[in-house]
């Protein structure tokens, strides 16, 4: 892997870690001394740049928020960026921003030796491998809450890890998703299957730069929803023998094409559809019912059929019965020992 490094950098101290850091993770390592304008270098250097298995960061010694260079290279480049300004605060709402915080450094020590160890620990790439680990399943199943749930098993075990609910409202295609998936655009029969796919998978692209970064820092992502949804939901409107080719060609799509990294477990929480809707109508944090959770039962019927399909013939997908032997709908905490049960030695372990 190349790395390459734009450096917003006086001091010779971080320079020469920055180098022998970056030294350490990549097979080659290109510094980019940004003594002027971070914009201008960034810009500049813009279409120069191999994105293929490289990672490019900007390393800045003052900057934050506040500074055109990072909010440039957050938004604009979409770059990962370490902030080393005493007092700069990361947000969960930008994963690619890192700071001397974000990375549990000690400040006791002085600034300097602080610095010096977020510099080391934002190469520390190798210390786990990542993993992509979704959760999969129609609407009301709890996929939201099993993300949570097995998020918070994995930090507490040590693992570093990331997660996104897709698709996410916080790029430039959620707002039309939620306008189609609203019914705006015409009922669940009326869109075509590859369009609305394509749309879905644009959402996901969106978030690309995220998911490289967390892949190549050794993150377990969990992700509610991924590609593989759209194997469930779009894949279910074509004919049975039509969709084993369409869900080869959705993989085609994101996975070689947009280079999205390709899910490494897939937990299918199948629950009877009567069950979910009953759920979704009792949740007080749910708004209003988007077209494909308020279809038909013949349709969500369908949904689980291709879903159950995909568990059957497609390698690493997990089927998780929510319900015990009787019927009744497992508690959360059941189905989340239930999930770890399944996947615990899939796990790639701590180094």
């Amino acid at each position: 892997m190349k790395i390459v490094v734009f450096l917003d950098v006086r001091s010779e101290a971080l320079c020469t870690a920055v180098a022998s850091e970056a030294a350490t993770v990549g097979d080659s390592v290109e510094l980019v001394h940004c003594h002027n304008s971070v914009v201008q270098v960034l810009r500049r250097k813009n279409k120069q740049q191999e994105t293929v298995n490289t990672f490019i960061c900007l390393i800045t010694e003052k900057g934050s928020l506040k500074d055109a260079g990072v909010v440039y290279a957050l938004f604009r480049r979409r770059i990962a960026v370490l902030s080393l300004e005493e007092g700069s605060i990361a947000s969960p709402s930008i994963p690619l921003l890192e700071t001397i915080s974000s990375l549990h450094v000690d400040l006791s020590g002085g600034l300097l030796q602080a610095q010096l160890l977020a510099v080391k620990a934002f190469f520390s790439f190798n210390a786990t491998v990542s993993q992509v680990i979704v959760f999969e399943g129609g609407d009301g199943v709890g996929k939201a809450t099993q993300t949570r749930l097995l998020v918070n098993r994995l930090v507490d075990e040590g693992h570093r890890v990331s997660s996104i609910e897709f698709p996410s409202e916080r790029n430039r295609y959620g707002e039309l998703l939620r306008e189609v998936l609203s019914g705006k655009k015409g009922g669940i029969q009326d869109l075509d299957p590859k369009l609305f796919s394509l749309l879905f998978s644009m959402n996901r692209f969106a978030f690309l730069p995220e998911l490289q970064y967390w892949m190549c820092r050794g993150t377990k992502i969990v992700l509610d929803r991924y590609y593989t949804a759209n194997c469930g939901h779009q894949a279910s409107k074509f004919p049975e023998e039509e969709r084993a080719g369409f869900i080869g060609h959705l993989q085609l799509m994101e996975v070689s094409w947009l280079r999205l990294p390709p899910a490494n477990l897939v937990l299918y929480l199948d629950l009877p559809p009567h069950a979910a809707f009953s759920a979704m109508k009792a949740d007080p944090n749910r708004g209003s019912l988007d077209i494909h959770e308020t279809a038909q039962r013949a349709y969500k019927e369908n949904v689980r059929k291709t879903y159950l399909w995909c568990c059957e013939n497609m390698s690493n997908w997990f089927h998780t019965n929510c319900c015990d032997c009787a019927g009744s709908r497992l508690s959360r905490e059941e189905t989340h020992n239930k999930v770890y049960e399944m996947i615990e030695r899939q796990i790639i372990p701590i180094e």
